[in-house]
């Protein structure tokens, strides 16, 4: 039941999140069926180095308010796709298709505010 709230929670904020247009042209899906792919999908690529709540491991913790990359859809959705290879972040877009990193963008973006257990110590700027 817990988790059924937190994922309505995390949907609500992906959707506000992923409502506001996109200056890039990219686009990040804010749907229920989106979000719930994205999570999968997350589950089976990112949570490795970023953990299973999006908490931080290897990777950063995804559920504060600091971004090393940006906050914003088209630049989640950008590294998502892209990769930062100094950092060790690989580019998923050939791997998962654009589809599939627009919905990891979204679940991404989603997380933020969330609060994990043993979240990783903020890295980056605060989102303004």
């Amino acid at each position: 039941l817990e988790s059924s709230y937190a994922a309505t929670i995390q949907q609500e904020r992906a959707a506000k999140l992923a409502a506001a247009p996109a200056g890039g042209g990219a686009t990040v899906p804010h749907d229920p069926a989106a979000l719930a792919a994205g999570k999968e999908t997350f589950g089976t690529y990112c949570a490795p180095c970023h953990g299973a709540s999006g908490e931080g491991n290897i990777g950063p913790n995804l559920t504060d308010d600091y971004w090393l990359h940006g906050h914003t859809p088209e630049s989640v959705l950008a590294t998502v796709t892209s990769g930062i290879a100094d950092k060790g972040m690989p580019a998923w877009g050939p791997v998962l298709g654009d589809k599939k990193a627009a919905e990891v963008a979204a679940f991404v973006l989603s997380l933020r505010g969330t609060n994990p257990p043993n979240p990783k110590a903020p890295q980056g700027e605060p989102a303004k």
